[in-house]
């Protein structure tokens, strides 16, 4: 199988075995022209000759027509992810219509009915969910760390300093430090006030904030890496 995420950013693409290993896998920056890069990366694909390719797409349906005609130049079947809201893994009273495909997925490869858990998307936004025995109640969106830095730095000129870490959430004695710190701290105080308004949920974070933004949070978080990936094979199996 291949599996296609379509993200604001970027193109990831993971090539599994008929056992779900993981036998290849890329990310690249798409730069608003995601069906030319695909272009760049059919040769490739034509040589994996998956059987199936599952896509997941936030792009919009513009975008997505120009990677279905792509994509159709390689006579290998693909479908695309469609949010449902009363999937057999996990239902919703959110707005399907609403609900990005990417926090979608990230829910469903998470996803225990023996659980309540809070899911926490850290990528272009910061996104916060809580599912209680596969029952999704609802969340948080918040833009990034770099989201937030990039409107401070736009939207005021007294600060022009854009280099610096998010490495703690201790106060500040330069501007450049207290910037990062308080952009880090918003995230991780929300995290913290959500976590203890539900202690009882399982703390799950993903995306490529998500290791900068855990060891703040004041109890333990899981990790993991593979979230959207799982979700994308899940939904397939169940959709079948």
């Amino acid at each position: 199988m291949l599996w296609l995420d379509l993200g604001n950013t970027r193109l990831k693409y993971w090539l599994t075995d008929d056992i779900g290993q993981i036998v290849a896998h890329e990310a690249k920056q798409h730069l608003q022209a995601p069906a030319e890069l695909l272009m760049g990366l059919t040769d490739r694909f034509e040589r994996y000759a998956p059987d199936f390719i599952g896509i997941s797409s936030v792009l919009g349906d513009e975008l997505n027509v120009k990677v279905s005609e792509t994509l159709s130049r390689l006579d290998i079947p693909f479908e695309f992810v469609h949010v449902d809201a009363a999937h057999p893994l996990m239902t919703s009273s959110y707005d399907a219509n609403q609900l990005g495909c990417d926090r979608w997925l990230q829910m469903l490869g998470a996803v225990d009915k023996q659980k309540r858990q809070c899911v926490i998307g850290c990528g272009t936004a910061v996104t916060i969910d809580l599912i209680d025995h596969a029952e999704h109640l609802g969340g948080y969106i918040f833009p990034s760390i770099y989201l937030q830095r990039d409107s401070l730095f736009s939207g005021t000129k007294q600060i022009t300093i854009s280099n610096g870490s998010f490495d703690s959430v201790g106060q500040g004695v330069t501007t450049q430090d207290a910037v990062h710190r308080g952009i880090l701290l918003s995230i991780v105080g929300a995290v913290n006030e959500i976590s203890s308004r539900h202690p009882n949920f399982e703390l799950i974070m993903t995306g490529g904030d998500a290791h900068i933004i855990a060891q703040h949070v004041n109890r333990s978080v899981r990790i993991r890496d593979d979230l959207l990936l799982n979700g994308l094979s899940r939904y397939f199996d169940h959709s079948k």
